[in-house]
């Protein structure tokens, strides 16, 4: 299998993301609902079907009603409106197409008109297809977020600081992320300096000025996106925001993988930038640089790939021979590495659950002062 294949989500996790962004009070728990009901065969007719689980399920007032039609229109509705509809003419031994883009073509109706339409009968078997797959990110999601007190108690209150690490917290913990020198025009008093040139002179001539000091650190964050990495889009992107914009670093930088790199990182979620890796490593700074890289390691759908650990170790070895302090953060729960990809790429790399003492621990490392018997990874 190509590592950096191409993985498209299912539309009804889409669905499921706008919603929660509507107001919908959903969490994990209504979600893995829907997809095993889809497993056991509802909602599969059609979309019709499918509109009808959904509505039981996740909907709770005649606004949220409104909400989640015009919502369904847009990701649902525009996601197949290129698959064929099925016909009675077709017959058991030919099996329409189904098409896994989810663009819509420059010939589809614009959207005011899909609005205006009734949901067509379009098979989701390109959907269900899937659903295994998603139900098994679901239950890993719903284990790691059942061990967070907080995350239970704030799906039920008008915040957004449900992951396991809020938003203030993060940014203290950058904080730590710090290698100090003095640069520039001496502006900055040195109280012990003067007072020792007092001492000496007998009188102040004048004070003793020293540059400020600044952090030059340069992070560079390596984010895996799609695939079993979907449901932590939120949490990681709040790790990047949280880095750029009140970590006080020197410098912080942000790219995109699938998987695991192989030959090219992208500057942009959507991976439509593409930039060698070659090149990204040879704009590190072996004085200055540190790299975190974070994704779930194979961890969140349970299995273990030998081609995404050979690659894996392939991309750390590179990595470590332009920087001292490399360390991977793992969204998903430490109990869940064992037996999966993500249990060896442990054994290469420190690798820490995300949580605030595993991301403490995380920066430790890139401070330089995290050691390999301390740390948190050693499961065995």
């Amino acid at each position: 299998m190509n590592m950096e294949a191409s993985q498209e989500e299912l539309p009804l996790l889409d669905l499921f993301t706008q919603l929660r962004e509507a107001g919908l009070s959903l969490g994990i728990n209504e979600y893995y609902l829907v997809l095993r009901a889809l497993q056991e065969g509802f909602g599969t007719v059609d979309q019709e079907a499918l509109a009808e689980l959904c509505r039981t399920l996740w909907v709770k007032s005649q606004d949220e009603e409104h909400l989640f039609n015009y919502h369904f229109q847009q990701v649902i509705a525009k996601s197949t409106n290129t698959a064929p509809v099925s016909s009675p003419a077709t017959t058991s031994s030919e099996k329409p197409v189904v098409s896994n883009s989810t663009t819509v073509d420059s010939g589809s109706a614009p959207t005011s008109e899909l609005d205006k339409t009734t949901p067509a009968s379009v098979p989701v078997s390109s959907e269900l297809m899937q659903v295994e797959d998603e139900i098994q990110v679901a239950e890993a999601v719903q284990i790691t977020t059942q061990r967070d007190e907080d995350i239970t108690v704030n799906r039920f209150t008008q915040t957004d600081e449900y992951f396991p690490v809020t938003r203030r917290q993060m940014k203290q913990s950058w904080r730590h992320l710090r290698r100090l020198v003095r640069k520039g025009l001496p502006t900055e008093l040195d109280v012990e300096a003067t007072i020792e040139r007092v001492v000496q002179q007998g009188v102040l001539l004048e004070p003793v000025l020293v540059p400020h000091r600044v952090n030059r650190t340069e992070l560079l964050l390596l984010i895996d996106h799609k695939g079993s990495m979907v449901p932590f889009h939120a949490l990681s992107q709040r790790l990047v925001e949280t880095a750029q914009r009140g970590g006080r670093l020197g410098g912080a930088g942000t790219y995109y993988f699938h998987n695991c790199p192989t030959r090219y990182l992208y500057q942009d979620p959507t991976r439509q930038k593409a930039e060698s890796v070659a090149d990204v490593l040879a704009q590190l700074r072996p004085e200055r640089s540190a790299v975190l890289i974070f994704s779930d390691a194979g961890a969140a759908r349970g299995g273990f790939s030998i081609e995404r650990l050979e690659l894996t170790q392939k991309f750390l070895d590179q990595l470590k021979q332009r920087v001292r302090y490399v360390t991977w953060l793992n969204p998903m729960a430490k109990e869940r590495w064992f037996g999966t990809t993500a249990g060896e790429i442990a054994r290469l790399v420190p690798m820490f659950e995300f949580s605030r003492q595993g991301l403490d621990g995380a920066i430790d490392v890139l401070r330089g002062r995290g050691s390999y018997a301390q740390l948190e990874y050693e499961l065995f």
